[in-house]
């Protein structure tokens, strides 16, 4: 894709080694990215631009919009990224009325404003860098929570990774308080300082990373005892000459990759000791940093001092923090998200109505007993044919559906009424009846087969009043590449994903992939939950295990590029008539349907 990051940068802040963490893994996977700003003071591999895009002439920031558009335009733009309010506002009115996409992330707390209220300037996707943000876009700006989406800082392992910590012969116990020693974090310092010189006992060495002595009020005979560095190109070697961090935002999630112990206290509030208890609620203030609403540093100086007392924590607790730190917060995993909802909010940007998903099961030839009437006989599936031909629907896959997304094939050829016909299991009446008429109409659909080549009948369900039906197995099974079935998977062997853990449920979803794979020798970029059943987990955990697209039944998202990983389908069961597809089928049907079930 073509990508524009766009900054206001005056000097260096949290928001431009973000950038440049993701610009990182994006070149690194041959995006076209560019970067534009007031300055540069990090170094990335973009294409360099340099804008007044922070100013306060109205005249500028409307030269600024139009020499925007115009290079949006000329470079085939599919998608800003703004990274700060002037960026944002700027990136609206650029991207306004255009088919390129405008992202934002918000890195702080945001001063409510009529305009953002109004015209939500931050564009058609929000990645707020902690919970706490998403609470206050959400309370502030009324936004829906389906477009905020919280996505942490990304951490590069190049700079960060667990480092054994070594310690010195020294009985002083060196701690370092990194950041910036003017506004809130610079009281946020001195509270520490203070607190650390009246009440700590234990022998300690104290350095300043990145702020100044003489910025802070502290006594003279303090001052004289601290160790002053400059602001550093940290990384882990420098993190782990140290027994201790105090900071807030990267710098603890820096040093919890390294293997050193941290206390996050920021311009909000004070976190603590992070431990494997403590590091999620940590994470929802940014280690301390944001709060819905501003607060002043305070610091409760005797949990200081209990938190202290459980220093030094053991090797193996640090190590298990470092490969839960580097699991939330790797750069490449955090840009791989970033970069499927660039292709979401792309997709929207030029399609934004609800895309009728049908699912059917079984096609005999005459009707069966099926105690959950999943079954459609030939002659009514023809039928069905029949009205969406007439209706001018034309069928996509999921693959087809990618094209657009990614910008590889361009929406003047995105169908008119798109529509996805998606089959589940893999019966043999879907290659004997369906496959023939689906050639016939020149319609194409999306098969979810079960990865266990010996599956060879619906044995989840064939029990009482629902007979056992053919499922096609064995080498027989390749015959699907020759029919008019996109493959994708569903499982194994037909299990419910939210009856496994974490871990097994990762491994159903990761294993039925690379096993289709490797057997039909194609790509695989779409699951189905079994019974229709996900969880907000599960749909994380398909995304995870490298798929494009997961579907669920009678519930998901309200548009497909919405909640990619939990996709509604429609049920067709074996009494529809014209007018029940017609309404399955009607953009307003995904509204009606969760106004009338609720979900």
């Amino acid at each position: 894709m073509n990508i524009i990051h766009l900054l206001s940068q005056n000097h260096l802040t949290g928001a431009e080694v973000y950038s440049g963490t993701l610009i990182k893994e994006q070149t690194r996977e041959q995006h076209q990215v560019y970067q534009i700003s007031n300055a540069f003071f990090f170094e990335t591999a973009a294409c360099k631009i340099q804008r007044p895009v922070e100013t306060k002439s109205r005249w500028q920031h409307l030269q600024n919009i139009l020499w925007l558009r115009n290079f949006i335009r000329k470079q085939g733009i599919h998608v800003v990224h703004t990274h700060s309010r002037a960026a944002a506002k700027l990136g609206y009115w650029a991207t306004f009325g255009t088919k390129c996409a405008l992202v934002s992330t918000v890195h702080g707390v945001q001063h409510p404003s009529l305009s953002k209220k109004i015209l939500n300037q931050y564009g058609q996707t929000i990645f707020a860098v902690c919970e706490n943000i998403k609470k206050q876009l959400m309370r502030d700006f009324s936004y829906s929570e389906s477009k905020i989406h919280v996505l942490a800082n990304p951490i590069s392992p190049e700079l960060y990774s667990y480092q054994p910590h070594a310690k010195t012969p020294s009985s002083e116990v060196r701690i370092a308080i990194v950041g910036r020693t003017t506004g809130p974090k610079g009281v946020r310092t001195e509270k520490a300082i203070l607190a650390l010189f009246s009440n700590y006992k234990k022998p300690f060495h104290l350095t300043l990373i990145g702020g100044r002595k003489s910025q802070l009020n502290l006594p003279a005979q303090v001052t004289e005892k601290i160790t002053e560095k400059p602001e550093l190109d940290l990384n882990s070697r420098i993190y782990s000459e140290f027994d201790l961090i105090i900071g807030s935002g990267r710098v603890c999630m820096e040093a919890l990759i390294s293997g050193v112990p941290v206390i996050a206290f920021g311009e909000a509030s004070y976190e603590g000791l992070i431990t494997e208890v403590t590091f999620k609620k940590a994470l929802e203030s940014n280690f301390g940093d944001i709060y819905p609403d501003s607060l002043a540093p305070s610091l409760d100086a005797p949990r200081l001092m209990t938190d202290l007392a459980q220093l030094p924590l053991s090797a193996d607790h640090l190590k298990r923090l470092s490969d839960k730190a580097c699991a939330e917060l790797s750069s490449a995993g955090i840009a791989k998200k970033i970069q499927r909802h660039y292709e979401s909010a792309f997709f929207l940007k030029n399609y934004s109505c609800w895309i009728p998903v049908l699912m059917y099961h079984k096609i005999p030839e005459q009707p069966i007993e099926s105690q959950h009437k999943i079954f459609v006989t030939r002659n009514d599936f023809k039928k069905h044919l029949d009205f969406f031909k007439s209706r001018g629907f034309k069928t996509l896959t999921f693959s087809e559906l990618a094209l657009f997304r990614t910008g590889k094939k361009s929406f003047s050829e995105f169908p008119k009424k798109p529509l996805i016909l998606t089959f589940d299991d893999g019966y043999r009446d879907n290659l004997v009846n369906a496959s023939p008429l689906l050639q016939q109409y020149n319609y194409r659909a999306q098969l979810f087969l079960l990865a266990d080549s010996k599956v060879n009948h619906n044995q989840w369900d064939s029990s009482g009043t629902e007979p056992s039906h053919e499922i096609i197995s064995g080498a027989e099974r390749e015959k699907w590449l020759n029919s008019q079935f996109e493959i994708g998977s569903h499982g194994f062997s037909h299990r419910k994903i939210t009856e496994l853990s974490d871990a097994e449920a990762l491994n159903e979803l990761s294993l039925s992939k690379s096993s289709l794979e490797e057997e039909l020798g194609i790509k695989i970029n779409s699951f189905a939950f079994t019974y229709g059943v996900t969880s907000n987990q599960a749909a994380e955990l398909a995304q995870v295990a490298g798929y494009d697209y997961a579907l669920n039944t009678d519930s998901g998202g309200m548009l497909l590029e919405e909640s990619p990983y939990a996709i509604f389908r429609a049920n067709i069961f074996p009494n529809e008539t014209r007018l029940s597809l017609w309404k399955k089928t009607s953009r307003w049907y995904r509204r009606y349907y969760r106004w009338k079930r609720k979900k």
